[in-house]
């Protein structure tokens, strides 16, 4: 879905804060990606996902009807929680460049549903040289989860997509693509694999439309506090992974150092979504 910046705000200094909060010798944070090499990784992944005219639409329907199908099955949680959403890839790199990427970080969208932000994240630093040497990312690799089987296996064919548009066009760019995983699983009971991937994670992001109902507590959508995620990312996720929760929030009883706040412009949250960041202890 097409999405756009309409204000950033830092609600304190994101980065100082986090250098003071590791220490001298803290890793050196990666620049802001080029706006045009955004702009390519943007319609790279628009290719991949079929969104050319008025298919976006047709796609986002596709979407919501995996949703539904999964709905209908009596062991999946109530329909009110399921509320599918979708950042861009303009939005996602100014989210990845207000946490500040690092060498070898790695990415896990929580609730990747068509797979787009994992797709994203896999490209925006690779070297975009034809000159590169194989390797050239900050990212080490981009995972991606989701609890409904029809999104995975859309998800899935989106990246053997855009494996194909890249070996054909880009193949300097799939040299350098970071490694992408996507898998199905319960971000609220996890199993082993997914534990693995939690422990490996260095910075997890997940818009929180989810979790409309039942797993949130208030109904103001940038306030709602999320305690059943809180807690799970809490077990799950190592010392030191930065986590971005677009319109919500975690319990800072669990561990969790709130950094900042960022305001986004998405369709499906009008007027505008909170991003905001932390910092796990």
């Amino acid at each position: 879905m097409t999405t756009s910046i309409i204000h950033l705000r830092w609600l304190c200094s994101v980065l100082p804060a986090l250098v003071n909060a590791f220490s001298s010798s803290a890793p050196v944070v990666l620049p802001e990606v080029h706006p045009a090499h955004v702009t390519k990784i943007n319609q790279l992944v628009e290719a991949a996902l079929g969104d050319e005219g008025d298919a976006n639409d047709n796609r986002y329907v596709f979407a919501q009807d995996a949703v539904t199908s999964f709905q209908a099955n009596d062991e999946s949680p109530p329909s009110n929680e399921l509320v599918y959403g979708e950042l861009s890839v303009q939005v996602l790199a100014t989210i990845l460049d207000a946490v500040g990427v690092q060498e070898n970080d790695v990415f896990l969208d929580i609730g990747s549903g068509d797979g787009a932000l994992v797709l994203g994240a896999s490209l925006l630093y690779a070297d975009a040289n034809d000159e590169a040497i194989e390797g050239g990312n900050a990212m080490k690799k981009c995972y991606g989860v989701d609890i409904v089987p029809g999104l995975v296996e859309r998800s899935l064919s989106h990246a053997d997509n855009l494996y194909q548009i890249l070996q054909n066009k880009e193949n300097f760019l799939q040299r350098n693509q970071a490694e992408i995983e996507l898998l199905l699983g319960d971000i609220h009971q996890p199993d082993a694999q997914l534990q693995n991937i939690l422990k490996e994670t260095t910075i997890a992001v997940c818009f929180a439309t989810t979790w409309s109902a039942e797993n949130s507590v208030g109904t103001s959508l940038q306030g709602r506090k999320l305690p059943k995620l809180s807690k799970a990312l809490s077990r799950g996720l190592s010392s030191g992974c930065r986590v971005v929760i677009i319109d919500g929030k975690l319990d800072e009883g669990d561990e969790f150092l709130w950094m900042g706040d960022l305001r986004i412009q998405c369709p499906d949250t009008a007027p505008y979504s909170i991003a905001t960041l932390y910092h796990k202890q």
